[in-house]
């Protein structure tokens, strides 16, 4: 798909809650939330914010562990959409999100332990987002970001939307070197994390550049794949 008519599909759906909620459930055979939640496990600290927290889901799940977050949303009805899924779901107060951009971030400097961000749009790779988070971050704090995902064609359905997620968003390279494999566990799903030091995907986020320390892992599923960027703030 042209980048142009992709961004004008993804702003559709920011427009839209039920859009959106489609978009990120259907064609990812119901594993969104499972993708969304690997963030958990990789969060050090007390204090987080969620840059694009879209339908509130993950902050909920962090409010819900335990953790002190806010949020900025540049979509008013996201938003919206948000705080709705806080009041359902009885956790933190409406005030915690905040319709802003992540390219001037309204918090004061070393105010967050974690700065996490899944599955975001093209704001992730500007430089002024990257000043901005590592400005908020405080010393060993870390950016967590769920850059990307992809089913792998197993069953009778997946191969369906493996090609409706190339049509949508292209081919996507692989690394094969790895280091520092882990088995995990999470939701009943059996998982392997690999660390690659080669990795192609993160590439464009401009981590080094603001004094932040890479980290890439793929994380595999026997029906998915997930890559995450992690940068972590020098002491």
């Amino acid at each position: 798909m042209l980048p142009t008519l992709r961004k004008a599909l993804f702003e559709t759906l920011y427009r839209n809650r039920y859009l959106y909620r489609f978009a990120s459930t259907v064609p990812f055979a119901g594993q969104w939330r499972t993708w969304q939640r690997l963030v958990l496990s990789r969060i050090q600290g007390q204090n987080v914010l969620e840059l694009g927290c879209g339908l509130g889901d993950l902050l909920a799940d962090m409010l819900e562990a335990g953790y002190t977050c806010q949020a900025v949303e540049h979509s008013p009805e996201m938003v919206s959409a948000a705080r709705d899924t806080l009041r359902k779901r009885h956790v933190g107060t409406s005030g915690l999100i905040i319709q802003g951009s992540a390219q001037v971030l309204p918090f004061g400097d070393a105010s967050f332990d974690a700065v996490v961000s899944t599955f975001p749009s093209e704001y992730i790779f500007d430089p002024d987002t990257i000043a901005e988070v590592a400005r908020v971050l405080r010393p060993g704090g870390r950016l967590i970001v769920v850059l990307g995902s992809q089913l792998l064609p197993v069953g009778a359905l997946q191969p369906i939307l493996v090609l409706l997620q190339l049509l949508v968003y292209g081919p996507r390279k692989r690394s094969a070197s790895t280091r520092g494999r882990q088995h995990q566990n999470i939701i009943g799903e059996e998982f392997v994390t690999d660390v690659l030091p080669d990795a192609e995907f993160g590439r464009l986020i401009p981590l080094e550049r603001f004094n932040l320390c890479r980290r890439s892992e793929r994380i595999r599923s026997s029906r998915w794949e997930v890559y995450i960027t992690i940068g972590e703030k020098l002491q």
